[in-house]
């Protein structure tokens, strides 16, 4: 691509990052008995007594039931960037959104650095404005919740992993140990990661047949998890009370606790919820995605840097999708990474041709065609409509397919 494109696709970026710093809500908006008032109740806590009141933060969650029906404090790595940020900026849900802002911002520069490094300049910058211009994560961008912060870190964890796996640098293993580690204290539900890498891990050197030391993937399985554990241990005040927030989490999840009436009648449903849930925010780059899935099974392209992003995918989706109450779209945010990342190279198959110049011409107006459309999807279905939880019901209901 030339010079100029280059520009439009900054110039664009900026524009959707001002769009979604500048509907961010009034103080007075956000949902203050909902998840966002929990996350705003424990950053406050930690950033006026420090990280000694974290006991007694797992003591009154594991306490208290009805608790279990909201973010947990096993987020200690949200939870502590977001006491920072509050003590640096003043407490208020406005600043915690900003937070989110911040992280969607670093997750686009994060997502056009690794691209660039890894597939070229030109899949880079489209890759970024289609990343910048996704109406979910721009959402989560502008809202008092963890989601932006939790598809930081998990983008973080797997760029990093690819890096190691090229350079097999041992500096390198150790940075993704470290994005990995505290990817799972920001969000509990990163351990699900563990079974991609651990998976690739062993995909990488038997079937692509790489040279990689059997203690890597020791490594990969152990080291995450006994540093949490550690953390954790440390942070709550002991082992006693480190055990019983893991019961409580776990009872929320798997257990016998009465879930609320909202996660029932809005959380659950059939393994393609999602699917239909990113064809309601991003219809062009999900059919593009699904369309590039089938063209890499009718082709047997054996690439491994697609059969990564593709492993990922599938890992998270079948993880995710199979726990009964997590049918919410923003639970899996990153996948929409991977998703924009192949409706690139489908765009590029698609308009293959001898002509190079021609060739980029076509696929970058394309994506800029798919960038109005999500940016348009983003302002109907979150400033328009004001959607707080991209749940299929208000989605739906947005739409006008199904009544308000």
């Amino acid at each position: 691509m030339s010079r100029f494109h280059y520009l439009i696709a900054v110039c664009l970026i900026i524009f959707s990052a001002f769009s979604v710093y500048f509907f961010i809500q009034k103080e007075d908006e956000f949902f203050k008995t909902a998840d966002e008032g929990y996350y705003f109740k424990f950053a406050t806590i930690i950033a006026q007594k420090g990280i000694v009141a974290f006991p007694s933060l797992i003591k009154s969650y594991a306490s208290d039931i009805e608790a279990h029906l909201f973010p947990p404090p096993s987020r200690a790595g949200h939870i502590l960037l977001t006491a920072l940020w509050l003590k640096l900026f003043g407490a208020s849900f406005i600043a915690l959104a900003k937070f989110s802002f911040f992280c969607y911002f670093l997750f686009i520069i994060i997502n056009f650095y690794f691209a660039k490094k890894f597939f070229g300049k030109d899949i880079a910058y489209l890759f970024a404005l289609l990343s910048a211009s996704s109406p979910l994560v721009m959402a989560m961008g502008k809202r008092a919740l963890a989601d932006s912060n939790v598809n930081l870190f998990w983008a973080l964890s797997i760029w990093t992993f690819m890096d190691f796996l090229i350079t097999k640098k041992k500096s390198k293993f150790v940075l993704f140990l470290i994005a990995y580690s505290f990817c799972i204290v920001v969000k509990e539900s990163s351990l699900a990661l563990l079974v991609f890498f651990a998976a690739f891990f062993l995909i990488y050197k038997y079937y692509f047949k790489n040279n990689l030391f059997d203690t890597y993937f020791l490594g990969i399985i152990f080291i995450p998890l006994i540093t949490v554990a550690v953390s954790y241990i440390f942070l709550f005040g002991g082992i006693s009370n480190f055990l019983g927030l893991i019961k409580g989490i776990f009872d929320t999840h798997f257990g016998s606790v009465k879930l609320s009436e909202y996660a029932v009648l809005f959380c659950s449903g059939p393994w393609y919820r999602y699917i239909i849930d990113y064809l309601l925010l991003s219809p062009i780059t999900t059919l593009l995605f699904t369309g590039y899935i089938g063209h890499i099974l009718v082709s047997r392209k054996r690439e491994w840097k697609i059969v990564y992003f593709l492993l990922y995918f599938i890992i998270v989706f079948i993880i995710f999708s199979s726990l009964k109450y997590s049918k919410v779209v923003r639970f899996v945010i990153n996948l929409e990474m991977v998703m924009n990342l192949f409706s690139v190279f489908m765009l590029y198959d698609l308009f293959k041709q001898e002509d190079r110049k021609k060739q980029n011409n076509l696929v970058f107006i394309s994506v800029i065609a798919i960038f109005f459309v999500n940016y348009l999807n983003y302002l109907s279905l979150f400033c328009l409509n004001n959607i707080y939880d991209p749940i299929t019901y208000w989605l739906l209901a947005a739409k006008k397919i199904i009544p308000y």
